[in-house]
């Protein structure tokens, strides 16, 4: 992982705590989210995918609120 300022390190720890789900960390300056269970063939088929990657934190929270409202229209999350 990234040598991370404070800030990042926060918005690491807030993203973690709000997606249990997903194993999160920084790499290279990427931020980097996996399920930690594979979606199932009909999760993915509805769009959950299994690693998301977005050049923030903001941009990660944002698309991970979106594979989560996937999961609870699907009675998953």
């Amino acid at each position: 992982m990234d040598e991370l300022t404070p800030t990042e390190r926060a918005h690491l720890h807030a993203l973690d705590v709000t997606f249990p789900g997903w194993w999160i960390e920084v790499r290279d300056g990427v931020w980097w989210a996996a399920k930690r269970t594979a979606p199932t063939l009909e999760q993915r088929a509805a769009g959950v995918m299994d690693r998301l990657a977005r050049p923030g934190p903001v941009e990660l929270c944002a698309a991970l609120g979106r594979q989560i409202a996937i999961l609870a229209r699907m009675g998953a999350a």
